[in-house]
């Protein structure tokens, strides 16, 4: 059931793609995740943008990841902000999660910094939105980053993603951890 989920998220993306914006690529000692977002329609302050993710660890835990997201500026500070939601699929061990998460991204970049930023994010599912045998799921992270090119931002991070397993089986991660990314918009 998990691959043909995947294959429909996949192809509707797809359809409503108009262009390429963003490939996001982190790496850790044990996971590798990979984040494309596009523009979907653009607005005067700000943006609607589609994404997909796709996250493997070495203990075999995946996790995929579909997102609608606004992103714009502050009118008054140096912040750019996403604010949206995403759906979860995963496979963490021999347990299947499906979750509807909201939150949101902030990144704090002053000119004077020189292309220095730091960031935050926070998505999460409660119980009302979350099946199969989760009983919620949170992701969040901060993390620095630096913009060598227009087209190019290297970070370095910390992130974490855990879900609660029904009948008492408790926490369980599926990512915690440093990380190493690169971000390449066309």
């Amino acid at each position: 059931m998990f691959p043909r989920i995947l294959l429909i998220v996949m192809a509707l993306l797809a359809s409503q793609v108009s262009r390429a914006e963003e490939m996001n690529m982190q790496l850790s000692n044990d996971t590798a995740r990979f984040m494309y977002l596009t523009e979907a329609f653009g607005q005067d302050f700000g943006r609607l943008e589609l994404e997909a993710g796709f996250l493997y660890s070495q203990q075999g835990n995946t996790l995929l990841n579909a997102g609608l997201m606004v992103r714009g500026e502050s009118v008054s500070l140096p912040i750019l902000v996403a604010i949206g939601g995403r759906l979860y699929l995963a496979q963490v061990g021999s347990y299947s999660v499906g979750a509807i998460g909201i939150g949101g991204d902030l990144l704090l970049v002053p000119e004077s910094w020189n292309g220095f930023g730091i960031g935050a994010y926070l998505y999460t599912s409660p119980g009302v939105v979350t099946f199969a045998d989760a009983e919620n799921l949170n992701e969040f992270g901060i993390y620095m980053n630096f913009q060598v090119t227009p087209q190019a931002r290297i970070a370095v991070g910390y992130q974490q993603i855990d879900t609660t397993i029904r009948n008492n089986v408790g926490t369980v991660l599926i990512d915690q951890g440093a990380y190493f990314a690169l971000n390449l918009s066309f």
